[in-house]
């Protein structure tokens, strides 16, 4: 999915095309698109250095949307990797994570009802209260 993504995001010069291919996978990913974008502005690899702050301006897309249906996610699980790209010294990619945090701010406003993706991001609990299962 990866390799879609940086294929999707590679050209400027069909952005119908693009659009379709980015709109099917984000449909395929669902709620995991979040994590999947971390994935990508986290990656150390500088082959893909342009692209970490076009992964954060389709997180911040994809928290509007939240903000918008208005579900009452709590994306405590997400911020440690956009703090991480807010501090990156690229300014594009630190204004992009900047995007993320303000709509997270915004979705804080109200009562929270549950966390994004936990069991996913920090792995599944192993029955003690406290600890989780770091395989």
């Amino acid at each position: 999915m990866r390799v879609v993504y940086r294929l999707a995001n590679a050209s400027t010069s069909l952005p119908v095309v693009s659009s379709a291919i980015l709109q099917l996978l984000f449909l395929s990913l669902n709620d995991h698109s979040l994590a999947f974008l971390a994935g990508i502005w986290s990656n150390p690899d500088q082959e893909i250095r342009g692209l970490k702050a076009i992964s954060l301006l389709h997180a911040a897309a994809f928290l509007e949307a939240h903000i918008l249906e208005n579900d009452r996610m709590d994306f405590q699980t997400i911020l440690p990797s956009i703090f991480v790209a807010l501090h990156d010294s690229d300014t594009q990619l630190s204004q992009a994570a900047f995007e993320c945090i303000s709509r997270i701010w915004i979705l804080c406003e109200q009562p929270l009802q549950s966390v994004y993706r936990f069991d996913v991001i920090y792995g599944q609990s192993n029955g003690k209260p406290g600890l989780r299962n770091f395989r």
